[in-house]
């Protein structure tokens, strides 16, 4: 059966994005719980603030009805937008599932009016790396530092929606 995505912003829809979170990045990257505690925090601020909405959102990938990734646009000011929070479980890598999802974000920024998206990741996920690359984003700053009890490469990537708004 196809992957379906859909908008998503429930409280179930929230949860579902810090398990599996936690699923994957604990499990197969070694990192701390405060991992997907954090995701956590960031969420409820996010939804006290009124996201998702117009110039956000929350998008759920579901195969045979079960969330298989998910994918988070949100609002950071000055004509920003975040893309945020990709996760993939193991078996919906490789099917075009993760570029379905981020082009969904890209689609929502432009029609939100975002001038440019930026997003945070880490060098593990290389094939995200090579995703972001494929859709426009450029690296913009690497750090060498310590997230969430492993040392890492905590990787700044940005994407010019509007060249030629000012920013």
């Amino acid at each position: 059966m196809e992957v379906q995505i859909r908008a998503g912003g429930s409280a179930e829809d929230v949860n579902t994005v810090v398990r599996l979170h936690a699923e994957v990045y604990e499990t197969e990257y070694g990192l701390e719980p405060s991992f997907a505690a954090e995701i956590a925090v960031q969420l409820a601020e996010l939804r006290r603030s009124g996201w998702p909405g117009p110039s956000g959102g929350l998008w759920v990938a579901e195969l045979d009805g079960r969330p298989v990734g998910t994918v988070m646009l949100y609002d950071v000011g000055g004509g920003i937008g975040r893309l945020a929070d990709l996760v993939l479980v193991p078996e919906a890598r490789g099917s075009g599932t993760g570029r379905r999802l981020v082009e969904v974000v890209l689609d929502a920024a432009r029609a939100a009016g975002y001038k440019r998206l930026e997003l945070a990741t880490f060098s593990d996920l290389s094939a995200a790396r090579s995703l972001y690359l494929s859709v426009g984003f450029e690296k913009v700053s690497g750090e060498h530092t310590v997230r969430w009890g492993r040392p890492m490469e905590w990787e700044r990537y940005e994407l010019v929606l509007s060249p030629d708004a000012p920013l």
